[in-house]
């Protein structure tokens, strides 16, 4: 059976002046099997109904904007006429654009022009930035039905939309055998998480590992520059030097740094790079504002790592420009806040096509985090800095 969708198009124009043309062009995209859709009729001084525009745009698959000899009413904050507010925003949102220009609108009646030259600027500005997408020239509202039948048969050859489609038609008999399939293996990974869950609550003691304000040992490797190349102005990407590095946060400071992200579910790759975000803002402390010595006094492994002649006195670190958190590193992390019960596996459906692993906090995490970033009020302070340390205590 084929299912059959319509592409959901804004029509984005002044109104008072192309009152013929839109209706050509709504008819024609109706005829086509499209959703016009516009906002112009909404009071262009309510901020409210901006947002709604806005809405019905994210909604829309195609954008057309219809342009003769008027630039518009202009909104007082932006400065700027709210179809081209409406075509910037549908730029931003990479829509695909359509604009329909008068091919000549000096010749167009004196009540369908703007007399002022501010506003005429303002329009021929405009004009050149539409004239950067997909454009089509028109003289006559009858030229308009035939261009926009064009355009949106080419547009959907070269963007094809998702667009909308019945209720009734989209569970058809593959999709509903699809949906009982992907259930029955929800159900069935559901239950082997279970009991995995409960394997690994029995075979691990928390007050057993390490946590809260106990120090761990994250692994980085760091890029960098020796002061002596940043002095003598030869500090250049292409020469930046890579090292090994070990930072020392401790278990809250990690919980600190990644618990925002996981209060709603985040992948690994994303929890992966916030580490390494806390291992360069720490690498940057040990090595600059210590000159690449460690706390015992020893010369570090950055200290020692490419160096040429030139710098074999000057052992400082000028700049510390990326740091990567070694794979067993993050693992580790993941491992133990999983094994403090802080963290658990997403469970949010998503589609087939996205493979990434997903965590969360857990309850017991969720408190944690809060107890850790919650802001007192200044009076409360010296009292919570006086009680025992929740967040380091064991349940």
């Amino acid at each position: 059976m084929t299912i059959e969708k319509r592409e959901q198009v804004f029509v984005s124009s002044t109104f008072r002046d192309l009152v013929e043309e839109r209706r050509a062009v709504i008819q024609t995209l109706l005829e086509a099997d499209c959703i016009p859709s516009g906002m112009e009729l909404f009071p262009a001084s309510d901020s409210e109904k901006w947002e709604l525009i806005k809405g019905v745009i994210d909604l829309c698959d195609y954008y057309v904007v219809i342009v003769g000899g008027r630039y518009g009413s202009l909104d007082d904050a932006a400065d700027l006429s709210y179809t081209e507010m409406e075509f910037d925003y549908a730029v931003s949102s990479k829509k695909p654009v359509m604009g329909f220009l008068h091919g000549d609108p000096g010749k167009l009646p004196g009540d369908k022009l703007d007399l002022d030259n501010d506003l005429r600027d303002k329009l021929n500005e405009f004009r050149d930035k539409i004239e950067k997408k997909m454009v089509k020239y028109w003289h006559e509202p009858g030229d308009l039905p035939g261009q926009v039948a064009l355009a949106i048969m080419q547009i959907r050859k070269s963007h094809p939309a998702i667009g909308w489609i019945r209720a009734s038609e989209a569970m058809t008999p593959a999709v509903k055998a699809e949906l009982a399939e992907l259930r029955a293996k929800v159900r069935e990974l559901s239950a082997d998480l279970h009991d995995e869950q409960r394997q690994n609550t029995a075979a691990v003691d928390p007050s057993e590992l390490v946590q809260g304000n106990e120090k761990a040992s994250l692994e980085c490797i760091v890029s960098f520059h020796w002061q002596w190349r940043i002095d003598t102005g030869k500090a250049y990407q292409h020469n930046r030097a890579r090292a090994k590095w070990t930072v020392s946060p401790t278990w809250n400071d990690i919980l600190k740094h990644l618990g925002p992200e996981l209060m709603d579910e985040s992948s690994e790759e994303y929890l992966k790079s916030r580490l390494s975000e806390l291992c360069l803002a720490l690498a940057r402390i040990d090595l600059i504002d210590d000159d690449a010595t460690s706390g015992d006094g020893k010369e570090d492994e950055v200290a020692t790592t490419h160096r040429s002649e030139e710098d074999e006195e000057d052992k400082r670190v000028g700049e510390v420009y990326e740091a990567e958190v070694s794979i067993d590193s993050f693992n580790d992390v993941k491992v133990q806040f999983s094994a403090l019960a802080l963290i658990e596996k997403g469970s949010k459906r998503r589609p087939g096509s996205d493979t990434s692993a997903y965590w969360q906090l857990t309850d017991r995490g969720q408190k944690q985090l809060i107890g850790l970033r919650a802001i007192r009020k200044p009076s409360l302070l010296e009292t919570a800095q006086a009680l025992p340390d929740e967040a380091s205590a064991t349940e």
